[in-house]
């Protein structure tokens, strides 16, 4: 027999032994693939295809590993449980991607970390990612990380599939379900994995998942095609069963989707003043559901309710009274539909100041003289862009600007001396280069003749 030949042939024959027996490697897992969290809903998921079938009947699946709360681990390109179990366990210890991946070198189960390919994200870092490419992973291999997310792949078509998914998967706007099916299907390219490209595929397994906080056992979203027929590509196969998961769910109240925004961040404490609450119930296509629904509200602190309207067109309002002592409200909303309470994860606050100075009745009067306001962005959450609005009661030099978490700051919005009056102007989610902001918390600062206020953002792509 031809040396290469017989090479290949005990190759296969080592695949083949490994299936049956469970032998601790599977040869090139995965092809290509995408972990990633969204750090404003706790939701961490995990995607991606490869060029073999059924392997422990779920195909390409076997490599994702996805911890409710925590973060998402994908060991691929000769897959080890071993491996994968140890991953598992560095994460709950509380490592960070980067100390995992190297935790993994060092301890690799074959002693040969050269053949491996790790993706990592971590949801408890703020969306902290890193990734690892064996040198002696199957070319083309590589990999691409950025906040939130890590992308990586092997026996690839090229760098073109990393990269294509990559950028699909920051310019999706919608969940982050949406966005990582999106991305897996920028690299369903026939022989995007090189060995699929005789049957006409991209691959032959593929995968999605979703889990959120609060899932226990059961996933938010997991759908798997472990094995598709020759031609039959079995991302189109994933995106009908994705199409037909979110069908399901049309009618149901998305609970970190939906939206609870009060007109104002404060009131003067005078026990008469007003701010009015809108409850924007959607589903998980980010729709707005059928009116008709019922509204519960409940607050932390000494403010009044007045009866909850519904607007005939998927939204509702109410209003929330100051009290006449200063402090502050913390609202709950659950929304009842049938048989099914949903509580949203939003929980808007409201505060009571002191009223001296403060005339009127609303949340939204005239600053006094010297005084200004910045009011809550709307809408919120928001994706693309936000309008940011504030009031100034005296010619006043302005600087107002955009920060991330970390206190970096991301855009400076205006920067000059402004007579009184109101103003309004809509931040469209991007830095001061001009680059997409991924999603997450940001803060509007504005300092007005060396005050300073703050209101929270929240961008959801």
């Amino acid at each position: 027999m031809d040396v290469k030949l017989k090479i290949h042939f005990l190759a296969r024959m080592t695949i083949c032994f490994c299936l049956i027996a469970g032998c601790l490697t599977v040869r090139g897992q995965d092809t290509f693939s995408i972990v990633a969290v969204d750090t404003l809903t706790g939701e961490i998921g995990s995607a991606g295809a490869s060029c073999v079938g059924p392997v422990n009947g779920v195909g390409a699946f076997i490599l994702s590993d996805v911890i409710e709360g925590v973060g998402a681990i994908h060991t691929q390109a000769f897959w080890s449980p071993v491996n994968q179990q140890n991953a598992h366990a560095r994460m709950l210890e509380g490592l960070s991607p980067q100390e995992i991946i190297d935790w993994l070198i060092t301890n690799d189960v074959n002693s040969d970390p050269t053949i491996r390919q790790y993706g990592i994200v971590d949801l408890t870092r703020g969306g902290e990612s890193a990734a690892y490419t064996g040198v002696n992973c199957w070319a083309y291999r590589d990999h691409v990380t950025g906040p939130g997310y890590a992308v990586q792949g092997n026996i690839l078509l090229g760098q073109v599939i990393l990269d294509t998914m990559q950028h699909t998967f920051l310019n999706t706007p919608g969940t982050l379900a949406d966005r990582l099916m999106k991305a897996l299907e920028a690299a369903k390219i026939i022989g995007a994995d090189t060995r699929c490209a005789v049957r006409n595929t991209s691959s032959q397994s593929a995968f999605i998942k979703v889990v959120r906080i609060g899932d226990g056992g059961t996933p938010y979203l997991q759908e798997i095609v472990p094995d598709s027929p020759v031609g039959v590509d079995p991302i189109g196969l994933l995106r009908e069963q994705f199409d037909l998961w979110k069908q399901n769910l049309a009618n149901t109240v998305d609970p970190f989707l939906s939206q609870a925004v009060f007109n104002t961040d404060s009131l003067p404490a005078n026990g008469t003043a007003e701010a009015l609450l809108t409850v924007v119930p959607k589903n998980n296509a980010d729709t707005l559901l059928a009116p008709g629904l019922e509204i519960l509200l409940a607050n932390s602190g000494e403010g009044s309710w007045g009866p909850v309207s519904d607007l005939g067109n998927g939204t509702y309002v109410a209003s929330l009274s100051a009290p006449a002592t200063a402090g502050s409200d913390t609202v709950s909303v659950r929304v009842v539909d049938g048989p099914d309470t949903v509580a949203l994860a939003a929980r808007p606050i409201l505060r009571y100041v002191p009223a001296t100075g403060l005339p009127g009745q609303t949340g939204v009067e005239r600053p006094a003289p010297g005084d200004f306001r910045l009011y809550p962005n709307f809408p919120n959450p928001f994706n693309p862009g936000t309008v940011i609005s504030y009031q100034l009661s005296v010619v006043s030099e302005v600087d107002l600007s955009v920060y991330n978490l970390l206190g970096e700051k991301v855009v400076i919005l205006v920067t000059e001396r402004q007579p009184a009056g109101h103003y309004r102007l809509t931040w469209n989610g991007r830095d001061e280069g001009g680059a997409l902001m991924p999603s997450g918390v940001y803060f509007a600062q504005l300092r007005v003749n060396g005050g300073v206020r703050t209101v929270r953002m929240v961008l959801a792509r």
